[in-house]
């Protein structure tokens, strides 16, 4: 447990933080995601040798298949696939092409996944796959890293806790003040994509495929938001307009 503060600490900490600075600047190439994808690759490994440790035995591919759910990944699209992704294609860098059997269902899904299947292109990295043409930096990897490093891990216990997937980590949309209604008013009118994580001004979602299909701008919403009850706490004033 203490080797997984130190790793998140000292290697996926710094490398997440260079890492979305260069997303924000469309300043990526090739080798900074394939380097960030591996860290957070192996911070799975880390997970299941403290899951292992408390008497948890699990195949490291079935953790992974269920990494996205226990853990709080964020994102529309592959809300339970980022992590098989990540592995995927960390893998295929590995073994040049992913061995057939092994991920057979990540190939049925996607195709053939190979090292190739991430492409450079002015600043961002896409991902190409049977049927999906995305950027991988902001609807993959970026949500998996904010899983990862959303936690505050004050002792040991912390970090048993979150791998034991008692722990649910901090999402980046979560830092809204639900009992303010301006914040929720506010975050109603200035969604991000549930997909890609960017405004609607900055999403290219609609350029991009998924599953066959044309994207869009996905706002994340919050799907219990009420209009007419926040207005009424910001203004006593308001009246609902039957």
């Amino acid at each position: 447990m203490p080797n997984y503060r130190l790793y998140l600490q000292r290697i996926l900490n710094p490398a997440a933080e260079s890492f979305n600075q260069r997303v924000s600047k469309n300043e990526l190439e090739l080798h900074h995601v394939f380097g960030t994808n591996l860290f957070v690759a192996h911070a799975v490994d880390y997970i299941q040798a403290i899951r292992k440790a408390a008497g948890i035995e699990e195949r490291r591919t079935t953790l992974v298949k269920v990494f996205d759910e226990r853990f709080g990944v964020d994102g529309g699209r592959f809300r339970t696939k980022k992590f098989e992704l990540i592995d995927g294609i960390n893998n295929a860098l590995k073994h040049i092409q992913l061995h057939d059997k092994r991920y057979a269902g990540l190939i049925q899904a996607y195709g053939t996944i190979s090292f190739k299947c991430l492409v450079p292109d002015n600043g961002q990295v896409l991902c190409l796959l049977d049927g999906y043409r995305f950027d991988y930096s902001r609807v993959v990897l970026r949500p998996a890293i904010n899983a990862l490093l959303g936690w505050t891990f004050e002792d040991p216990s912390d970090v048993l806790e979150f791998a034991r997937g008692e722990a649910r980590a901090e999402s980046l949309s979560e830092f809204v003040d639900e009992d303010d209604p301006i914040d929720q008013m506010i975050a109603y009118c200035n969604p991000d994509c549930d997909d890609c994580g960017e405004s609607e001004s900055s999403c290219l979602c609609g350029t991009f495929v998924y599953d066959g299909s044309a994207g869009s701008f996905a706002p994340n919403f919050n799907v219990t938001f009420d209009f007419d009850d926040v207005m009424s706490r910001i203004s006593g004033a308001y009246r609902r307009d039957d």
